[in-house]
């Protein structure tokens, strides 16, 4: 999986998670009148509150990931630099 799929992945669940906690938040003002319960309310946060630390973590491990690769990708390109160096000197010149 990509960086880039893997940090989509993670926006979309950050994005249905918000939605969740929006829909959590309407049900909880139109059903205030009729005494909806405190621990319902603190186990929706609960829910909410380790799935965004999940993204979270998710997020640092594909920066991280996305970091190593970067540094990867710049060493193979430097040593691929020096192999075509080396194999131009080692070349005889064209005649003409």
């Amino acid at each position: 999986m990509g960086q880039s799929d893997a940090v989509q992945q993670a926006a979309e669940r950050l994005d249905s998670a918000v939605d969740q906690l929006e829909t959590f938040v309407r049900q909880v003002f139109a059903e205030a009148e009729d005494g909806v319960s405190l621990t319902a309310l603190r186990e929706q946060i609960r829910f909410l509150t380790d799935e965004r630390d999940r993204l979270l973590h998710d997020l640092d491990t594909e920066k991280s990931r996305g970091r190593r690769l970067a540094a990867a990708n710049e060493e193979v390109s430097g040593r691929l630099e020096a192999v075509m160096m080396t194999l131009k000197d080692l070349m005889p010149a064209a005649p003409g």
